[in-house]
């Protein structure tokens, strides 16, 4: 009996763009869609992939008249048993155009669950090099945790160490984090490429070195190092460089929630937040980076000033407080994705979402202390340029540069904070289609200056 093949949901550009450009050529791909209740098949080859203009060419054998444009399809590649949804463009005779899926789902080559780690989370491993003793101390090394499964892990290694790292030599893995491990599993090197780490706005380069344990890595030791928790770290993240400038928006942070504080139902919010964990956890990081992007942005923008720095923190607090009894809805980032999975919402979760930015606009109408354009900026924290947010379905001519900065920074701290191996220049490339028009563009340009 064969089994089931393991497929993955992957949203990551770079890797949904290796996948589509490795499969120009290739003649085993095919289109399918249901109709009448019957599976149409088409045979195609795709034939290039425009990134910059969001589509994928194919040529189709024969001009098939069952398919239309703006017809929803699914193209199934043969590389990594790959496939999407995507929409048709437009259909030329035998060419047919459709959009740069947004999300694939691929085969999993892997044996084991492998699990990857962001620099900041300070996830280390302790290892010793090939042919010597466990007690040798010029032989240790404390390495960055790239990532790890039951059967290998990848670590960073600094260019200086790389001459103790050649391929197919032996290392030893002696503790995770603080926990050593009773059986330390003993591997070969596979593969090593060149890496680089982000600390802060800058780079580190060196080398991403694979190794494949002989045997497996114990479940119980996998579990306990993978679940250690750690606080994000904000400052790792931080736009701005000046590190004067980071600790004012860290004083400037305490002092406007001491003001909100003075409120009951902000205060309210505020305790759920620091008392809260899983997605009241992931709430009080978003809100906290969120605050740092923003400012930092803007400032280096030059749209706010000293005295507008309050101003973003406490938008930046505000936003969500719609969420307090449902802070798991914090994380759908768009209409499209709210309409895609409200069949499984309750009616409290649906309001919550929809209500979202007119609620925390009409908390900070009420709100004395509240600040000039804060109400604004609340009110369309989820347009979008295209005109496909809401609740006013405004385009970017219309979105305020306070708001287009607003929107621009919520995309980027839910990058970062999903994304483990996070890139400056990997976000704009996956965002460039949905943040356009004149301030994301300045926004966009200010980032890639970084």
């Amino acid at each position: 009996m064969s089994k089931t093949k393991k497929l993955r949901i992957t949203k990551r550009y770079r890797e949904i763009f290796q996948v589509v450009t490795k499969s120009i050529g290739d003649e085993q791909s095919f289109l399918w869609t249901t109709k009448d209740s019957k599976i149409l098949k088409y045979p195609v080859k795709l034939e290039k992939v425009d990134a910059e203009e969001n589509r994928i060419q194919l040529h189709t054998q024969g001009n098939p008249k069952d398919i239309k444009t703006n017809d929803i399809l699914f193209l199934k590649l043969d590389y990594r048993d790959a496939a999407f949804k995507a929409q048709v463009v437009s259909i030329s005779g035998e060419r047919l155009t459709m959009m740069f899926p947004e999300e694939v789902a691929l085969q999993e080559n892997r044996a084991q669950p492998r699990y990857y780690f962001h620099p900041s989370e300070g996830k280390m491993a302790q290892i010793v090099t090939s042919g010597a003793a466990i007690g040798e101390s010029e032989n240790l090394h404390s390495l960055i945790v790239c990532d790890i499964s039951e059967g290998g892990i990848a670590f960073f290694v600094p260019a200086k160490l790389k001459p103790a790292f050649e391929m197919k030599s032996k290392v030893r893995l002696l503790s995770l984090d603080a926990f050593k491990l009773g059986a330390k599993p003993l591997g070969e090197i596979i593969f090593s490429l060149p890496f680089e780490i982000h600390e802060g706005m800058s780079s580190k380069e060196g080398y991403k070195i694979g190794v494949r344990f002989e045997s497996v890595l114990s479940t119980v030791d996998l579990e306990r190092f993978i679940l250690k928790q750690k606080v994000f770290s904000l400052d790792d993240q931080q736009i701005v460089r000046d590190h004067e400038f980071r600790e004012q928006v860290k004083i400037n942070v305490v002092q406007v929630r001491k003001e909100l504080e003075k409120n009951v139902k902000f205060k309210k919010f505020l305790s759920t937040l620091d008392t809260g964990t899983g997605d009241a956890h992931y709430l009080k990081q978003h809100i906290h980076l969120l605050c740092q992007v923003m400012t930092g942005l803007g400032t280096r923008l030059g749209w706010i000033s000293d005295r507008s720095i309050d101003k973003l923190i406490y938008v930046a607090y505000l936003h969500d407080i719609r969420f307090m009894n449902h802070p798991h809805m914090a994380r759908i980032k768009s209409l499209k994705e709210f309409e895609a999975i409200q069949s499984k919402l309750s009616a409290d979760e649906k309001a919550a979402f929809l209500e979202a930015p007119s609620y925390a606009a009409e908390v900070a109408r009420q709100d004395l202390s509240s600040f000039p354009d804060a109400i604004k900026i609340l009110l369309q924290q989820k347009e979008l340029p295209d005109g496909s947010g809401f609740p006013h379905g405004l385009n970017a001519s219309y979105i305020s540069p306070l708001g287009s900065l607003f929107i621009a920074s919520h995309y980027f701290v839910d990058y970062v904070i999903e994304t483990p191996d996070w890139s400056i220049s990997e976000f704009i490339k996956e965002h460039k289609f949905i943040l356009k028009g004149q301030y994301f563009q300045k926004i966009l340009q200010t980032l890639k200056d970084q």
